[in-house]
């Protein structure tokens, strides 16, 4: 029983998803390298996967509770609540406590030494409050995630947001300078590529959130709507790099050794689709996705610091 209740709570951490986390910090890294060390970023790095924690352990509890998991057909996300491994209250206790020590964290590093005097940066501890409330009220709460405001507040909290805390992290007095075009701009790939992990799964449950009642962007757009907008996702980040090759290098060339995985994806949800319009059996497409994003990011971000320099 103790290896059985071990393997759930790793399952319903869902470290694999902390990529996504990773991902924006390497990119805020390429873009602002640090001066006075890297001690920072690595907090920072922790504080962020705590808030990742959050949402994915609130995102479990949110979806036992409202009981989509109970709907005919659908593919269940809280089996290690419903078998009785973990209580629904021991997950919330867990939930709330990573909130704690991730906004513990976020605040402490919005303290910093300038010139012998203890400053407080602003717009980190603002930035970092915006996280919080978002981590906290994607399937709870406000509910973002069941009123089809999922893929555009995981774009937005997960790609310029997060960017730019960890910017603030590693450069605190200078961070109100990072809100330029072109790093908003760089932000762009980090954000669609997030937000279609999320989709790809959204698209998967298209028959069931409806029997549910849940909104979600693809619910919204139907599966036709919801393809477009997962190639959409996919391409935009291609096309952000191909604006950058002609004013900062053909280093930028380098994420697109991740199209024949985008192709390849891309391809198949296709298909899918064109099998069976009215309702395709969509599968591992936020699998699919979540790949693509680590191997486009890593090489993004190898991009940015070899040419933004």
């Amino acid at each position: 029983m103790e290896k059985a209740k071990i393997k759930a709570w790793f399952l319903i951490f869902r470290p694999w998803s902390f990529t996504a986390t990773a991902i924006p910090f390497i990119i805020a890294l390429a873009l602002v390298p640090p001066t006075h060390g890297i001690a920072r970023w690595w907090i920072g790095l922790i504080s962020g996967f705590l808030f990742q924690a959050t949402v994915n352990l609130l995102n479990t509890w949110g979806d036992e509770r409202s009981g989509v998991d109970r709907v005919p057909g659908t593919i269940c996300t809280t089996p290690q609540v419903q078998q009785g491994l973990i209580s629904i209250r021991t997950l919330l206790a867990v939930a709330l406590l990573c909130a704690a020590t991730a906004a513990s964290l976020g605040l402490a590093l919005c303290f910093y030494q300038d010139g012998g005097e203890l400053k407080v940066s602003l717009p980190l501890l603002a930035a970092g409050f915006i996280g919080l409330l978002g981590s906290t009220n994607y399937s709870t709460g406000i509910k973002f995630k069941y009123r089809g405001l999922g893929v555009p507040f995981v774009a937005f909290l997960m790609g310029p947001l997060e960017i730019f805390v960890a910017m603030c992290i590693l450069h605190p007095a200078d961070s109100l300078s990072f809100i330029t075009p072109l790093n908003t701009l760089l932000t762009i790939p980090a954000a669609t590529l997030v937000c279609i992990i999320m989709h790809g799964n959204d698209m998967r449950d298209i028959p069931t959130d409806r029997l549910a009642g849940i909104k979600t962007m693809a619910t919204i757009l139907g599966p036709r709507g919801a393809l477009i907008l997962y190639w959409t996702c996919h391409m935009f980040p291609y096309l952000v790099c191909a604006m950058m090759i002609g004013r900062y290098g053909t280093m930028f060339l380098l994420p697109f050794m991740a199209l024949p995985l985008t192709r390849r994806t891309l391809t198949a949800a296709t298909r899918t689709y064109l099998e069976c319009p009215e309702n395709p059996q969509w599968r591992r497409l936020e699998r699919a996705s979540g790949g693509i994003y680590t191997v486009f990011g890593i090489l993004y971000a190898i991009a940015i610091y070899s040419c933004m320099r």
